[in-house]
């Protein structure tokens, strides 16, 4: 396997975990109502989705870590990886809000395109 697939791996690891952290916290009650006011919820259908979007991104960021490193390896990867990014995540819902949602958004996006990119079935 070249530099290059375990770069795509990796980086489809971190922003797929990233990004699935994100729409898991914005099925929150709180969390979307920091981003969206005061009393804002999200609907029934919404929360379904954010909620099945973040386990779909999950599942991908654990698929890319063991296809790059092996089982037992992709696995503690997997877990490293999403201990960054729940850390990330909580430090900028914490101080910068809007930045967490951009981020979120372009981390799911590109994650998915990295995702692709690497190869991984």
């Amino acid at each position: 396997m070249s530099a290059l697939h375990i770069d795509l791996h990796q980086l489809a690891l971190f922003t797929l975990s990233y990004g699935g952290m994100f729409a898991l916290s914005m099925a929150m009650d709180r969390h979307y109502a920091d981003l969206r006011g005061r009393g804002a919820e999200p609907a029934p259908a919404l929360r379904r989705r954010l909620q099945l979007g973040g386990a779909a991104a999950l599942a991908l960021a654990l698929s890319a870590a063991v296809h790059a490193m092996g089982g037992t390896h992709g696995f503690l990867l997997w877990v490293g990886a999403l201990t960054g990014a729940c850390l990330l995540l909580v430090l900028l819902l914490s101080y910068a809000t809007r930045a967490a949602a951009l981020l979120g958004v372009a981390a799911y996006a590109c994650g998915s395109v990295s995702y692709l990119l690497a190869g991984v079935y």
